[in-house]
């Protein structure tokens, strides 16, 4: 049915007063309050200025950035896996980098939305520093600030894996994750080493020639040396001494 003229301009009032209200309205902000996010104890007043200046991304990256350089070049990925698995006390590991799991803190305090500080943190305090209980402490932080990440989910049931030796389904979970371009090296390098204790050598050589062309520098000497390491496993394997 037609609106009668004599209650049109009645309508588009009123529509136009709708929309006011909408406007007025306050936009949920896209962080947590800062009196609630910033609680990490290697939180730094730069932190502070950035985020009330705005520049809550920038100083994640910032912080993202330090956290890296305090956990190092990568160089001993492999020897902190094998110390891991030999069973080293985790107070062994928590000495060698006390702060990376508040670090990991610091850079998600700032923008919970940081989920690759989620996955990389996770992945070094669970796989490489053996300190499981702090990965899985990290990872439910994660969830519960990111709930659709179901990627998250995955870390945390793969932690299980390590805790209970299961090589197999670590194994098969690593496979999975590692096609997703967002997985952090780190996991491929894992997977790699996996492969290489299970003499599976050419699919070894796969995964570290991935890690070599994705041009990380992290990795890049590490994983030219492990490509000439299993190239010549390849050789003895084909070729057995007598």
């Amino acid at each position: 049915t037609p609106v009668p003229r004599s209650i049109a301009p009645l309508i588009g009032l009123l529509g136009l007063i709708g929309g006011l209200v909408l406007l007025s309205r306050p936009m949920p902000p896209p962080f947590p309050p800062l009196s609630e996010s910033l609680s990490s104890s290697t939180s730094t007043l730069e932190d502070f200025i950035g985020v009330s200046l705005g520049f809550r991304r920038l100083s994640a990256d910032l912080a993202w950035i330090q956290t890296l350089q305090y956990y190092g070049s990568h160089s001993d990925v492999e020897e902190e896996e094998d110390r891991a698995r030999q069973g080293t006390l985790m107070t062994a590991a928590v000495q060698h980098y006390p702060l990376f799991l508040e670090d990991c803190r610091r850079v998600v305090r700032i923008d919970p939305y940081f989920t690759y500080a989620f996955y990389y943190g996770s992945s070094v305090l669970g796989w490489n520093l053996n300190r499981l209980d702090e990965a899985e402490s990290f990872l439910k932080e994660g969830i519960l600030l990111n709930p659709k990440e179901w990627r998250l989910q995955q870390y945390l049931a793969a932690l299980g894996f390590q805790k209970n030796h299961d090589v197999k389904d670590l194994t098969a979970f690593l496979e999975g994750m590692v096609q997703d371009p967002e997985a952090p090296n780190l996991l491929r390098s894992i997977l790699a080493n996996l492969y290489k204790k299970s003499h599976q050598f050419d699919k070894a050589l796969l995964v570290w020639q991935y890690i070599y062309d994705s041009g990380d520098p992290a990795y890049r000497d590490l994983s030219g040396r492990k490509i000439i390491e299993i190239k010549g496993l390849m050789t003895l394997d084909k070729h057995p001494q007598s």
